[in-house]
């Protein structure tokens, strides 16, 4: 499992994930700040990543995207420390599972919900 971060996440998440021997980038991290929302779509249609955002952006995923995108809704006033603890068990859970869905996201209580994607109008429902 890849993992690409995106850059509103903090170093502190990326430097933990590396440090647990996961493979990850951060869109900082690799000198990518402020790269453009179409050429990050573009390598998440190409490419098999698990792309951690806080955007809602992301939420049209197609049905046919090779990635899987996780949208975080912990609440900015969480301490850091806490919500990289909360995004690291979210993966882990995530990496276990190796879900088949290509939607999800992490409640602000820290669970991690899957959400289907629907072929013919790309409408997203709730959770799965």
């Amino acid at each position: 499992m890849r993992l690409l971060l995106d850059e509103n996440f903090p170093l502190a998440l990326y430097h933990r994930l590396r440090k647990d021997g996961k493979d990850v980038e951060h869109i900082i991290a690799t000198g990518q700040r402020g790269i453009g929302d179409d050429v990050l779509r573009s390598r998440l249609a190409r490419e098999p990543l698990v792309f951690l955002t806080q955007d809602d952006e992301f939420a049209d995923v197609p049905p046919d995207f090779r990635s899987q995108v996780i949208i975080s809704r912990l609440p900015q006033r969480m301490p850091i420390a806490e919500r990289v603890e909360r995004w690291v068990a979210a993966l882990h859970r995530f990496a276990e599972r190796q879900p088949r869905e290509r939607l999800f996201e992490i409640s602000p209580a820290g669970e991690l919900l899957a959400w289907e994607v629907r072929r013919s109008s790309r409408e997203l429902r709730g959770p799965v």
